[in-house]
């Protein structure tokens, strides 16, 4: 098997606690995309997220 390529690490704590899920994650991709998961849970919402329709 070869040897896994490190993960760009998450900003500050979250680091430690995203690393603690690597092992469920095969591929770089799954791990980098549930540190950026992660991020987007814990930034600020500038906006809310209901859909409008717009007139065509």
């Amino acid at each position: 098997m070869t040897r896994r390529l490190p993960c760009p690490p998450a900003p500050g704590p979250l680091e430690a606690y995203a690393a603690r899920f690597d092992d469920l994650f095969s591929t770089l991709a799954q791990r980098r995309g549930f540190r950026e998961y992660l991020t987007g849970l814990l930034l600020p919402r500038d906006r809310n997220k209901t859909l409008t329709m717009h007139p065509t």
